[in-house]
């Protein structure tokens, strides 16, 4: 079986955006069953006051979207052992066969930002 990513986001007002890939040897339909129970979870948590060193050591109860995605998160990486992975959009690799396979070619490509004042 494969090492299958899998990527939640959320959108909230005013074009608040986050997403985050995880990652785990299984398929997605046992990562479908383990969504529905951090949902679950984290819904439980909805409302309830915690104690300073209690989950996450926030010391606060769910009352949004980002605070409800955040403890989803949470316990799939602490309760379901699923990996926090992390995807570099700036950088690629190109492998090239130059010469009919006497000669393999890998080159790097990096995006880069340069600001100047004017």
């Amino acid at each position: 079986m494969d090492f299958n990513i899998f990527k939640l986001e959320y959108y909230w007002y005013e074009g608040e955006h986050e997403e985050t890939l995880l990652g785990k040897n299984i398929e997605r339909v046992k990562f479908e069953k383990d969504l529905v129970e951090a949902k679950n979870f984290a819904k439980s948590l909805i409302g309830k006051e915690h104690k300073e060193n209690d989950y996450l050591g926030k010391g606060y109860s769910v009352e949004c979207l980002p605070e409800y995605y955040k403890q989803i998160i949470w316990f799939l990486i602490e309760k379901k052992g699923y990996t926090e992975c992390y995807f570099d959009e700036d950088t690629s690799y190109s492998i090239d066969d130059l010469t009919n396979g006497k000669e393999i070619q890998i080159k790097k490509y990096e995006k880069k930002i340069k600001i100047s004042e004017l």
